[in-house]
């Protein structure tokens, strides 16, 4: 037997061991096989980013990297999007090797900055859960610096208003159209996304991956006038609103936005109360409304009540 783990680099033969030992890690986290599954994809681009520790052949911690590319407003980005220690072995030093190491071949690769979160659009998790109380050390020890919070909402999907027949009736007056995205939105759809910024255009590309897409779009008539995006869908329409679930992790909701000239007719009421509909029927009791802006008008329109907080960390190189 050894008393330090070694550490090397993943492959796919460790993935079976490494789901088990997420699951064994991410107390918090009811999906952690799946969050496994989402980072561990993500982080094909690099595979050498992808790291276990060792420990008399089998696997103690895990810990999964990603960077991206510097743009306008922001440096090239390292991201220690997954730090999993088995819990026999925290506090032993495991999770600061694996953080080391991880650190070094995201220098090696020219980033400027590291962040403790995962790197949008593919992200499980907008920081750390305060709850992983040992992570949350490791970065204050580590030389991290603590930004700004991350809230998500809960909602109780079995007790949430979700009822939109009134609501798209009142809508479908005023000219609005609400109906879930399909295959055909593709192209003018994410054309249209990409006045948003930000990553949701690749988040809303993760939702039409999905059959049926995991979306809904609200639509206002042009009479053929096509916007000046050239976001006209076949129909004759130009997108006003949408809202996206289950993108990254299938009881989240997220991203959701409504047009400037649409907000105040209850546009985002509707289309957030589908998305959440459809998650209750593929079974789902509870949902996350993840990395929360507005927190009045989604308690407001689903009762939603605070839930996880996470701390966000950064360090610059």
């Amino acid at each position: 037997m050894t008393d330090h783990p070694v550490l090397r680099t993943a492959t796919e033969s460790d993935v079976p061991a490494l789901r088990i030992l997420a699951r064994a890690a991410l107390v918090h986290d009811d999906d952690a096989e799946e969050v496994f599954d989402l980072l561990w994809r993500q982080s094909a681009d690099r595979p050498s980013l992808r790291i276990v520790a060792e420990l008399d052949g089998e696997p103690a911690g895990l810990a999964l990297g990603a960077l991206s590319a510097a743009t306008e407003r922001t440096p090239a980005t390292g991201y220690i999007d997954l730090l999993a220690v088995h819990p026999s072995q925290q506090s032993r030093g495991t999770g600061r090797a694996l953080t080391a190491r991880l650190e070094e071949l995201l220098s090696q690769a020219g980033v400027e900055r590291l962040m403790l979160r995962g790197r949008p659009p593919y992200y499980a998790w907008p920081g750390i859960d305060i709850r992983y109380t040992r992570a949350i050390c490791l970065a204050g020890s580590s030389g991290y610096t603590r930004g700004p919070d991350g809230l998500n909402l809960h909602v109780d999907l079995v007790t949430a208003p979700l009822d939109t027949a009134a609501d798209e009736e009142r809508l479908a007056a005023a000219g609005v159209r609400i109906r879930r995205l399909t295959p055909a939105d593709e192209k003018p759809f994410l054309t249209w996304m990409r006045q948003w910024g930000g990553s949701w255009d690749g988040e809303a590309a993760g939702a039409l991956a999905h059959d049926p897409p995991r979306g809904h779009v609200a639509v206002r008539e042009t009479a053929g006038v096509e916007g000046s995006d050239g976001s006209a869908d076949r129909d004759g329409f130009v997108y006003v609103g949408f809202a996206c679930h289950g993108v990254n992790r299938r009881s989240w909701f997220g991203p959701m936005g409504t047009d400037a000239s649409e907000r105040g007719l209850g546009v985002g009421t509707v289309l957030l109360r589908r998305c959440l509909a459809d998650q209750r029927a593929a079974g789902l009791d509870h949902a996350e409304i993840g990395w929360t802006g507005p927190i009045h008008f989604y308690a407001r329109a689903v009762d939603a009540r605070l839930g996880r907080v996470f701390w966000t960390y950064s360090k610059s190189i």
